[in-house]
């Protein structure tokens, strides 16, 4: 019986080395097999703080949360209760899970734990499974349901909880892939649109187009770019990234 865990922070930017954690949301869950043979996930607990981030909280992220200095005063994150839960943790997910890991591998507090993290923006397949957005909220709309509190983190953990656990096995097997970045070497210029709309994205100082991905989607990858892209054999670069 394995033990996950979804955490969600709410901070007063996205720099880790600059921006403190004002509220951690965290729901832990039990996984085990179904009369399928297949993965469930139960919800066993959860844990919630505010945290002082010691400074005034941006406007723009008070209007956000609907957190408020005077919500924040004073309130402090029991980092032990947090150290324990990732400890037991056999996978800890977030949406946009680069993000929450930020912050958190930089806590004094948690210094060691080994977490093993997934992504359940970059290792779900949203747009394989007919979902054109990967935004929290949206995703929540389009599975019939709505987060009655956005960008408060325990609201978002249970959110999060709720999405993925239909795609709990593919989650956890993509989690173990490596990730590529595909640049569209050469490619002309009237292509663009084409690679736009495949999720390309410009890098204006390597003058490319380029895509992120996970190894088990590569193969169709070069089909597009051969086919559709470069009209024969295909010039692309591939590029294992390293965390």
């Amino acid at each position: 019986m394995d033990i996950g865990m979804i955490v969600d922070l709410e901070t007063t930017g996205i720099d880790p080395k600059l921006d403190q954690v004002v509220e951690v949301g965290i729901v832990e869950f039990v996984v085990t097999t179904n009369s399928a043979g297949g993965l469930r996930a139960d919800m066993i607990g959860g844990y919630s703080a505010l945290q002082d981030p010691g400074r005034p909280l941006p406007a723009e992220v008070g209007k956000l949360t609907g957190l408020s200095d005077e919500l924040l005063m004073g309130r402090s994150v029991d980092w032990a209760v947090v150290r324990q839960m990732l400890s037991r943790a056999s996978v800890v997910i977030a949406h946009n899970a680069a993000f929450d890991r930020g912050f958190l591998d930089r806590r004094p507090e948690l210094e060691g734990i080994n977490a093993h993290w997934a992504c359940s923006i970059k290792h779900i397949n949203w747009r394989k499974h007919g979902f054109r957005t990967r935004a929290l909220n949206y995703l929540a709309a389009d599975h019939g349901f709505v987060n009655p509190f956005a960008h408060r983190a325990l609201f978002d953990c249970a959110t999060t909880f709720r999405i993925v656990t239909p795609y709990l096995e593919e989650l956890i097997r993509r989690s173990y892939l490596r990730e590529y970045l595909v640049s569209a070497t050469g490619a002309a210029f009237e292509t663009k649109d084409i690679l736009r709309e495949h999720g390309y994205r410009w890098n204006p100082d390597a003058r490319v187009w380029g895509k992120t991905m996970l190894e088990d989607e590569l193969e169709e990858e070069r089909s597009f770019l051969a086919s559709d892209v470069y009209k024969g054999a295909s010039r692309h670069r591939e590029e294992e990234i390293r965390s």
